[in-house]
């Protein structure tokens, strides 16, 4: 047997070893006879193993199991990362499901001892980045995606909650390892020419002194990375792109919390705007039925407008007058937009719009630099869609 295999066993074996452990609780009572519980691996996780366990006899009672691997899952073993972050990810859960009920999946346990995390399987629920890929886009799920994330970050800002209760929330939320991650993955390595985790397709190869040879971008980019490391805003989620939400009908949750971190509400959103952008490129440019997949493509763009709005008449705690935090909160999405772009092209984890449109990565990079040159001027989410896309 494969070392990797053996290793899949073993996990597999702590997933099942928790579930027993925890059949006192009432949505896990079926795990006490552990010979007839069934698992099997779900999703293509950067970081972490998860799992699908349920009763053999009723597979619709399910739950989605997660495991904390000592390294980087999508990187290998010579990429170590602490066991302890799938403990955050469950605080950080459980912290937005009190805030905002039904804003993430309710978290059901998480075991210490064996870094096995256990929460709701939203079996019926798709990836929002599969649904968007594939044309289909429900507005009322993103507006819902955009009020739960504002309710949140005003729940938790320091204009409402106070600087001692923020110092405690940042204590509380200490995630140094990922912050680090973050930095060095979308903040530093991608502006670095000479990063060895770099990559890109041959369209971007002939293009990367756009990045790397731009002094105005580099600035930025450093820029955007003192606001992310020192600005102590929120409780922030940390990676709030289209693959960390799940979508049915009119309604979306997000997942994948274990980057959560007391940091610049700015960050979330910028993250989630940029992957509309990805979005948009992906259907503007496919040569197939190109008249639909243009008209969903301008969806896009007024459902990225939406969502800022959205986001804006929710998130009602700040400590300026109204005006002034709304436009350096468009401007500071624009840089972080900017550098999730730019990171998403030409560093190490990729998305998957651009699989069959990897033309459309040309159009895309220049929306990232566009917005990192031109993020200081960006005070409202129409500037910033006007630049980023060329529309006006």
């Amino acid at each position: 047997m494969a070392d990797e295999e053996v290793s899949q066993t073993d996990t597999q074996g702590k997933v099942l070893k928790a579930l027993k452990k925890h059949s006192h609780l009432a949505e896990l009572q079926w795990a006490e006879c552990i010979s007839s519980v069934k698992v099997s691996e779900v999703g293509d996780g950067n970081l972490n193993d998860v799992f699908r366990a349920f009763p053999s006899e009723d597979p619709s009672n399910s739950v989605v199991v997660k495991h904390a691997p000592p390294y980087i899952k999508c990187l290998g073993k010579d990429f170590p990362l602490h066991e302890e972050r799938g403990e955050l990810e469950y605080k950080a859960q459980f912290k937005f499901h009190s805030i905002a009920p039904g804003s993430v999946p309710k978290p059901i346990f998480y075991d210490s001892s064996l870094r096995v995390m256990c929460m709701e399987d939203l079996r019926n629920y798709v990836i929002y980045r599969s649904s968007l890929i594939s044309g289909h886009l429900n507005d009322d799920a993103a507006l819902k995606l955009a009020r739960d994330v504002a309710i949140i970050h005003r729940d938790t800002h320091v204009a409402k909650i106070g600087e001692d209760a923020i110092k405690q929330l940042d204590k509380e939320f200490q995630n140094h390892e990922m912050v680090e991650l973050t930095e060095r993955y979308i903040f530093t390595g991608p502006f670095s020419p000479d990063d060895p985790t770099n990559r890109c397709s041959p369209f971007l190869k002939a293009k990367l002194d756009w990045v790397h040879g731009d002094q105005e971008v580099l600035r930025a980019a450093a820029h955007m990375k003192k606001i992310f490391l020192e600005k102590k805003e929120a409780l922030v989620h940390g990676d709030l792109h289209t693959g960390s939400i799940m979508v049915k009908d009119k309604d979306a949750k997000v997942f994948d919390s274990e980057f959560c971190y007391v940091g610049p509400c700015a960050f979330d959103i910028g993250l989630l705007v940029a992957n509309y952008i990805f979005v948009y490129y992906c259907h503007l440019l496919q040569p197939e039925d190109n008249d639909n997949h243009r008209v969903f493509a301008y969806r896009v763009v007024e459902i990225c407008n939406k969502t800022v709005t959205e986001y804006l008449e929710h998130m009602t705690s700040f400590d300026v007058d109204k005006e002034t935090y709304q436009a350096n909160f468009v401007s500071e999405v624009a840089g972080f937009a900017g550098c999730e772009i730019v990171r998403r092209l030409i560093g190490a984890a990729h998305v998957t719009e651009f699989d069959t449109t990897p033309q459309a990565e040309l159009d895309a990079l220049g929306a990232g630099v566009r917005l990192l040159k031109a993020y200081g001027r960006i005070h409202s989410i129409g500037t910033l869609m006007l630049i980023a896309l060329m529309l006006a």
